[in-house]
């Protein structure tokens, strides 16, 4: 994500104005949307000026616009707040479950005419359930109409809580963007299932030197790794979604894997070169089928477990991806 100070077209990428007073988190959800670009620190204040961050960096589908806090001291909001409405196709507007002095967001919140979404932030600060619902009653009344809402917790150390839900709420504003920052969110999330994903491409890869093992080794290897994955991903992985999964990566892609494995089962029986340079080759195969299955697999797992699993386009592109690219996987 970069910093940019081209004024954004709203013809051609839809901008989501982050709007509250300093310290309520706004560049910190940025962050957590993202996983780009060193911005957010909990609640610490952090925007001085206004600033526009593109996502992605190269053909951005969304640009944040990040305006200064407002009702900070000396500070007339009045320009930011006319230029950002300008610009602006939706607005996030961040409030504090633990400052409840919000006069300054609500008096701009009555005037906005563009879609909102208030995000309560400070999730983690004021815990109870009845204690938060008391402020957005307040804020309700205070605005003087209902506006959808999702609640965030952003420690200044450890994992945002209430993302999902943020991009839930997103689909019904931008769902093109909400769609690119949920792929952002799912790489992130198989970032941290990459080394289980290594782990059995490796164990495959080994199974597969010795002729004939590999046969029955491969499959269980991969097999044993779909499990993993789906445990990790909180997902039971059932004959019937197994199948599905099969059906999204496409069954001739799969013909095919079972195909070139059988062939390099045969080709190391070959005496001296069959088993020597057909075991190198069926292991180095074997190791980047499995590794690329993973991706796919753990891609269509974390749309299950969030109730929208990728298309088979996606999966195939992501499958074919992580297998032209399998040679950096170990780095």
């Amino acid at each position: 994500m970069t910093q940019t100070a081209q004024t954004p077209s709203s013809a051609t990428v839809p901008v989501l104005w982050l709007l509250g007073k300093s310290g309520a988190g706004k560049t910190s959800i940025v962050r957590a949307l993202t996983g780009a670009g060193a911005v957010g620190n909990g609640y610490a204040p952090g925007t001085k000026d206004a600033a526009v961050y593109d996502f992605p960096a190269t053909e951005p589908a969304v640009r944040f616009l990040d305006t200064r806090g407002l009702g900070e001291a000396w500070h007339d909001a009045a320009d930011d707040i006319a230029a950002a409405q300008s610009m602006a196709n939706a607005a996030l507007v961040l409030i504090r479950y633990d400052d409840i002095e919000q006069d300054m967001v609500v008096q701009t919140v009555r005037k906005l005419k563009l879609p909102v979404l208030l995000v309560f932030t400070g999730a983690d600060l004021v815990a109870e359930d009845g204690a938060q619902e008391r402020v957005r009653a307040h804020i309700r009344s205070l605005i003087g109409r209902d506006l959808p809402f999702v609640s965030l917790a952003l420690p200044r150390e450890g994992v945002v809580t209430g993302v999902e839900a943020l991009l839930d709420a997103l689909d019904s504003f931008m769902p093109r963007a909400a769609a690119v920052l949920r792929r952002a969110d799912e790489a992130r999330s198989f970032r941290e299932m990459r080394s289980v994903v290594l782990r059995y491409a490796a164990m495959a890869g080994a199974s597969d030197v010795a002729p004939i093992v590999g046969a029955a080794a491969v499959p269980a290897a991969q097999g044993a790794m779909l499990q993993a994955l789906a445990k990790r991903h909180k997902v039971e992985l059932t004959p019937a979604r197994i199948s599905l999964l099969a059906s999204a990566l496409g069954t001739g892609a799969l013909v095919r894997l079972a195909a070139s494995h059988i062939l390099r089962q045969g080709a190391k029986l070959v005496p001296v070169a069959g088993q020597t340079l057909g075991a190198a080759a069926a292991a180095g195969a074997s190791f980047a089928t499995t590794y690329a299955l993973g991706r796919a697999a753990s891609a269509w797992l974390y749309g299950t477990a969030h109730g929208a699993a990728p298309d088979s386009a996606t999966l195939r592109a992501l499958y074919d991806q992580a297998l032209k690219g399998v040679r950096n996987a170990a780095d």
